[in-house]
């Protein structure tokens, strides 16, 4: 670690990993970008009006104006559809080329060979997307760890969205509904079941079943989310494209060094964004995010030439400037290839960004990588990497739990250790180099790099763990498949740091139902909406019952099989529901066995109950006779609406503003 050296040069690559793409040919039904690939290709194009820009530049010449391309071929400027750079050409690699020719151009009539004997086809794998959260986005706690105070106001502010949001869940039930939709939209959710039954029966709602799993549901995103650091802010993850004008002015052979879009200033980063104001101050955080020096200071600027040429760029794009700035550096190492930027306007947090980016200086990863990867067609190279994939990611999780804990401790401490101040800027680094670990090779090896900070002093720390940091390990080691290691009680401390803190004021401010007694609804009996009586039960086809129940119970132990940490895990659940349905899709389920089968669901302990259910089977139940004969499954509860009604407005809620109890108490009763 230099701390000598107070200024160093950065160099970012201005167009990595990205290209443009012509409005003419940009996809109907898509927005923003795609994320294009191919054999030995892939590029994020951004869509905007290249042609435009080339008949405003070559005027009366524009039909016969021609460019150079890559490979030294001119062409007419009027052909030109898409523009991309070397980053996204694979086959120009040096190792692909010397295998496909002598020149660059011998390589690509050998690529554009191959490309015709395979059709010429290009996937579009990804594409802008707005947050399933609406104006909100969730952040992390990677990102509020980082969050440059210990001051109990602003972190309060920071917390504020997530309180009110919560808050709003227990108190109005559209609010929970919507949440519902939100978050578990998903074949395999319970909530779809609860959505649909709310539909069919006002009073459902009312029921013990559907009021413990409304607590169960707002219990888990308050203790498994806000309390550990997943918080909502007005924002969305913005998809980064660098300079698209200035590589416009590089095919036209103009100085695109000098592109006048932005403005470079030493203390802030100036971006383009539609997704905010014109003239706002904005924070920003690419992943992985480690520390304050990776913070990013943005002001939002709507310059003339990108709202001509870029247009239809949306709302889930940002173009930041990458000439004289430190951007790349400051995002650990961002590309454009899709890579995003959690971008809020949040008061506090742009503050907090701004003092980031003034107080933590930018980081400059010096580790030189000594080559690529070797891999060759064999099943043991395609072992080996698998191997250094997985070795990758898991150096990635452990760089950054080593960067939040000397993080904690850190601010615990004062903010003023110099040595703890290294650790986290070195994690930081280190995840760096992890994620370029499969594809190259460097001077340090990281797992051995982080084994060593962990024996340092300062990071023998006592307390040893931070509350939330205690929190989330014991949620991923309940719910993942990995091993991770039990926490002992007398390891943990509530901590002066920005997530113990954060941790301290969710508890606080997050309203307890059970201290306002006057907010409790009456409690239905489910048999009031469930029309279950014990002549449907005798009347079931026994057989058949017991086949569905058996088949569900597989289906249950290979969804509590499966890790909800895991990035598949989505395709994983989906596959194994689609499996169930599958084994039971020539079953006509008869009406006595659905209303059997339901309350079987419903109810654990019955005369002459089956064997202990898992905790999750009744709710796995529900889900498959739902999507197996919805309206089967409907007809087995009662069908009524009835007109909401209003009451306890003048309910004293201890410090809520009577305009945000108002809002968030419309009730509905019998």
């Amino acid at each position: 670690m230099d701390r000598d050296n107070d200024m160093s040069e950065v160099e970012n690559t201005l167009w990595d990993g990205m290209g443009l793409l012509d409005e003419s040919i940009f996809p109907d039904n898509m927005e923003g970008f795609i994320y294009c690939r191919s054999h030995f290709f892939k590029s994020c194009l951004f869509r905007g009006n290249i042609q435009e820009y080339f008949k405003d530049y070559y005027g009366e010449n524009y039909d016969n104006a021609v460019a150079t391309d890559m490979l030294g071929r001119e062409m007419k400027v009027s052909d030109i559809k898409v523009i991309v750079t070397n980053n996204s050409l694979k086959w120009m690699k040096k190792e692909f080329m010397e295998l496909m020719g002598e020149t660059p151009l011998d390589a690509y009539k050998y690529y554009e060979k191959f490309m015709k004997k395979h059709g010429e086809k290009f996937a579009i794998v990804k594409t802008a997307h707005s947050s399933k959260w609406g104006d909100l986005q969730r952040s992390s706690y990677q990102i509020n760890g980082s969050l440059p105070t210990t001051d109990e106001a602003v972190l309060r502010s920071v917390a504020d969205e997530s309180i009110k949001y919560c808050n709003k869940l227990k108190l109005n039930h559209n609010a929970f509904m919507k949440h519902l939709e939100i978050t578990g939209s998903n074949g395999y959710s319970i909530n779809n079941v609860l959505i649909a039954l709310d539909a069919w029966n006002e009073n459902f709602k009312y029921t013990d079943y559907f009021k413990n799993k409304k607590k169960e549901i707002i219990s888990r995103f308050k203790n498994e989310r806000l309390r550990l650091g997943k918080l909502l802010q007005y924002g969305d993850n913005l998809t980064i494209c660098g300079n698209p004008i200035a590589l416009l002015m590089k095919v036209t052979g103009e100085k695109f060094l000098e592109e006048p879009c932005f403005e470079q200033k030493e203390d802030v980063i100036q971006c383009y964004t539609t997704r905010f104001e014109d003239g706002e101050k904005l924070a920003g955080f690419r992943s992985p995010h480690n520390s304050p020096n990776n913070i990013v200071y943005l002001e939002n600027v709507y310059p003339d030439s990108i709202k001509r040429y870029f247009p239809n760029l949306g709302n889930n794009v940002i173009i930041i400037n990458g000439i004289g700035t430190d951007v790349q550096f400051r995002l650990n190492g961002q590309d454009l290839d899709t890579d995003a930027i959690y971008t809020t306007n949040q008061t506090e947090v742009v503050a907090l960004a701004k003092r980031a980016y003034a107080d933590y200086p930018t980081i400059i990863n010096g580790i030189k990588p000594l080559g690529v990867s070797e891999y060759n067609k064999s099943m043991e190279s395609y072992a080996k990497m698998d191997n250094e994939i997985f070795s990758s990611q898991h150096a990635i999780g452990t760089s950054s739990n080593k960067a939040q804990l000397a993080l904690s401790y850190y601010f615990d401490s004062g903010a003023t250790n110099i040595e703890l101040e290294d650790v986290f800027i070195i994690c930081s680094v280190l995840a760096q180099v992890a994620i370029d670990g499969s594809k190259r090779k460097f001077e340090i090896e990281v797992m051995p790099e982080l084994a060593r900070i962990g024996k340092m002093k300062c990071m023998h720390y006592t307390p040893k763990y931070p509350r939330f940091y205690a929190d989330v390990q014991e949620i991923k080691r309940r719910k993942s498949k990995k091993k991770y290691e039990e926490i002992n009680e007398d390891e943990i401390g509530d901590f002066n740091c920005p997530m113990d803190i954060l941790y301290r004021i969710i508890d606080k401010e997050v309203i307890d139902l059970r201290k306002y007694k006057e907010l409790n609804e009456l409690t239905y009996n489910l048999r009031t909406v469930f029309k279950y009586d014990l002549d449907k039960q005798k009347h079931r086809d026994r057989k058949q019952h017991l086949k569905i129940i058996s088949i569900v119970e597989e289906f249950d132990k290979a969804m509590n099989a499966l890790d909800r940490d895991a990035e598949d895990y989505h395709e994983n659940a989906t596959r194994e529901l689609e499996d169930c349905l599958s084994k039971i899709k020539n079953v006509k389920i008869k009406e006595s066995t659905m209303y059997a089968l339901i309350a079987y669901a419903f109810y654990t302990k019955e005369k002459n109950a089956y064997e202990k259910k898992s905790k999750t089977i009744g709710d796995r139940l529900l889900v498959v006779l739902c999507e197996k004969q919805p309206k089967e499954f409907m007809n087995c509860f009662t069908k009524t609406v009835k007109t909401p009604q209003k009451y306890g407005e003048n309910v004293d809620l201890q410090g809520f503003s009577k305009s945000t109890y108002e809002e968030g108490c419309e009730r509905n009763v019998s």
